[in-house]
């Protein structure tokens, strides 16, 4: 149940990575009303799920909910800054290669911090997994459309996602809050970070205007991230990081590759992008198959 779930989740993320650049490039509003807009959709899909389900307002304790409020703020609410900036700048299917780097980080802050075991094929996993990164970055110097900030953005994304894979399994281990109701606290707290960035930098008027003109583009990536979320932690529920993480950003990479070579065209899909997949997913799956 696990492997389906990571992978339906890996879809969705897919997803929500070309439909976001698509709809960035035909409204061109700005990514953090983008974010919101996306947020905020997935939170109120998610609780319609929770309401569904029967969760009420007064199940979700503090002691149970912090540790999703702590997610929240990270992963997708500073996390989808990022990411929508890499998407804008270097496209969604060389974002998703950098993402691919997430379970080598993951396996190595679930060694420190929740003790899962450390061994040689996660060493080469690893090197794998920043060789296909380094082939990413160094083709800026012969494909001038492709930003280096954009990349180093992925990256950082992928960072915070591993924090997010770390405290996911950690948190959904010790507390009693439902799945669907964690969901709906983690794309809440997020769309509230997200809300108080957007206001702030683009100020109210432009805001309004902007997430105005958001809509209906961002209802899909929204809707996405508020189905793939649940399934998510329902995944780091039954497994471990070794396993979800790894099979989540091949899932994931592999998607958005081919949805946005399929959706946006060729300058999504070139040589060295193909090579980069290969070389990141190798690692990505040598680190989950071995553990």
């Amino acid at each position: 149940m696990s492997i389906a779930l990571t992978c339906l989740a890996g879809t969705l993320f897919a997803v929500n990575a070309t439909f976001t650049r698509l709809a960035l490039d035909r409204t061109g509003i700005r990514t953090d009303v983008a974010a919101f807009a996306t947020v905020i959709t997935a939170a109120i899909v998610a609780s319609t799920i929770a309401i569904i389900g029967g969760v009420r307002i007064s199940d979700l304790g503090w002691t149970d909910s912090k540790g999703f409020v702590v997610i929240g703020a990270i992963v997708p609410g500073v996390a989808q800054l990022t990411f929508y900036a890499a998407i804008q700048r270097a496209g969604p299917s060389r974002s998703a290669i950098m993402l691919g780097t997430v379970p080598a980080w993951s396996v190595v802050l679930a060694t420190i911090f929740l003790n899962e075991d450390w061994s040689v094929s996660v060493v080469i996993g690893t090197l794998l997994a920043v060789l296909g990164s380094v082939l990413l970055a160094t083709e800026g110097v012969t494909r001038p459309t492709v930003s280096r900030l954009g990349l180093a953005l992925a990256a950082i994304t992928a960072l915070q996602f591993a924090i997010r894979d770390v405290l996911t399994r950690s948190v959904t281990q010790g507390s009693n809050l439902g799945i669907s109701a964690a969901s709906a606290v983690v794309l809440g707290v997020a769309a509230l970070v997200l809300v108080g960035v957007a206001v702030g930098s683009a100020k109210p008027r432009e805001f309004g205007a902007q997430f105005r003109r958001s809509m209906p583009a961002m209802l899909i990536p929204g809707i996405a991230v508020g189905l793939a979320m649940p399934s998510l932690l329902a995944a780091f529920e039954r497994s471990r990081v070794g396993i979800v993480s790894p099979l989540l950003g091949a899932t994931q990479t592999i998607g958005a590759v081919l949805l946005s070579g399929l959706l946006i065209g060729g300058t999504e899909i070139g040589q060295r992008v193909v090579v980069a997949v290969i070389v990141t997913l190798a690692g990505g799956t040598l680190i989950g198959v071995t553990r």
